[in-house]
C-alpha cells in the first residue's frame, strides 16, 4: 500500500478499496474503513485457509 487508497494485498489475496464506502471488501462481503483492521483480518482470513 503505497497510499491511503490502494488495495491491500495479503497472501495473495487482494482487498479492493470501494470509493463510495471508503472502505475495503471483505471476501466475505463486509466493507472495513479502518485499513489496519482490513490487513490484520485478512492476514487472520490468509491464515485460516491455509491451516484447512
Amino acid at each position: 500500500m503505497k497510499h491511503a487508497h490502494d488495495d491491500i494485498v495479503v497472501n495473495g489475496i487482494r482487498l479492493t478499496f470501494i470509493v463510495g464506502t471508503n472502505g475495503w471488501l471483505m471476501p466475505w462481503g463486509e466493507v472495513i474503513c479502518n485499513p489496519l483492521k482490513a490487513q490484520r483480518l485478512d492476514e487472520e482470513y490468509s491464515s485460516r485457509r491455509e491451516a484447512a
